[in-house]
């Protein structure tokens, strides 16, 4: 580790309780209401933007940054304060890097989030082209019923779809997967409230359990898949899909859930002893509990297939491929690599 990030570790704490008192005295002391909405998310914002700068110090990914702010920028533009909230976040960590950590450390750890701090205003206009273009018909009409915690209509409607010709490992990657995208996106731009973000997630999970109980379109197999989410990553709905495609597809899957710790992933690999181990990885802040595993398990386990996927194994790629880990985007790819049909890097 470079001695900039080793002294960012090193003083991570203490920066996070600065930047966190600063935006409380700043969001006190000028009294706008719209600053004020995000108190409640406030120690999660500065702990997960926290975890980011690690990363991104700790790994070289610099890159890795610009496209995590263009989320932060997205989000907050939906809910508000915009350009103000991401300015005062910037700001924080800047003034609080360069009173806590000693030159020439705190300038190359400041030099990014500077940049950034001067892109500000081009990255809300960028925000606005994040909106995309408008989900299909078909998806949107799953993702209505699913924010409306209708599972039975959700689940008439998927039943129809396999009665015309559909496989049910299709309506996964094709339905299922882009509603979650879908959810997501309405998320970051504010145009769903929490609650119906909860009751999209919860009919999703019991959609997917449906659906693995179904008949599989390949024989069930003695082969045996590990699927789990990095450490600390919260989103069991990714997993729990590819847990649901695998099944699908002849394997006997056990399925780990989310926020396990390293050494219990490892733990369960070396009893289980499965032919592959799939990673579910969707924030890049995550890389070092990722890498975490990839070594214990090769270490218990050297002849298990581990696979990492989520937009954060994406951003991370190299540094889990240099580990021995593959990474792909793909359901299909995932279960041909786990079936040792491929035998290369994508």
């Amino acid at each position: 580790m470079n001695p900039a990030a080793a002294a960012f570790e090193e003083h991570l704490d203490q920066l996070m309780a600065l930047v966190r008192q600063r935006l409380t005295l700043e969001w006190q002391f000028h009294q706008r209401a719209d600053l004020a909405r995000l108190e409640s998310d406030l120690a999660e914002l500065v702990r997960e933007f926290g975890q980011l700068l690690r990363v991104v110090y700790g790994y070289n990914l610099t890159e890795a940054l610009a496209q995590e702010a263009a989320w932060y920028a997205s989000a907050l533009a939906a809910r508000g304060p915009g350009s103000d909230a991401w300015g005062l976040l910037l700001d924080s960590w800047i003034m609080a890097i360069e009173g806590v950590i000693k030159p020439p450390e705190c300038n190359q750890l400041a030099a990014p989030l500077r940049q950034l701090r001067s892109r500000a205003q081009q990255l809300f206009v960028e925000a606005q082209t994040r909106r995309g273009p408008p989900a299909p018909e078909a998806v949107d009409q799953l993702v209505d019923r699913l924010v409306a915690g209708d599972r039975a209509g959700a689940q008439q409607w998927l039943q129809a779809q396999m009665t015309a010709g559909t496989p049910a490992t299709d309506l996964i990657v094709r339905l299922i997967l882009p509603a979650l995208a879908e959810i997501g996106r309405r998320w970051e731009l504010n145009e769903l409230a929490v609650f119906e973000e909860h009751l999209a997630s919860e009919t999703m999970l019991r959609l997917l359990a449906w659906l693995a109980a179904g008949p599989a379109i390949l024989p069930p197999a003695s082969r045996v898949a590990l699927v789990s989410c990095v450490p600390n990553d919260q989103h069991q709905i990714l997993p729990a899909a590819l847990s649901a495609y695998l099944e699908l597809r002849g394997w006997s899957v056990r399925c780990l859930g989310r926020s396990l710790p390293a050494d219990q992933i490892a733990a369960a690999a070396a009893r289980i002893k499965p032919a592959a181990l799939l990673l579910s990885m969707t924030m890049v802040a995550r890389l070092p509990e990722a890498l975490q595993v990839v070594e214990q398990v090769q270490a218990r386990l050297p002849q298990c297939t581990i696979i990492v996927g989520g937009r954060g194994a994406a951003l991370g790629r190299a540094w889990l491929e240099a580990a021995g880990a593959r990474v792909t985007q793909d359901f299909d790819q995932a279960h041909r690599w786990a079936s040792g049909v491929a035998s290369s890097h994508a």
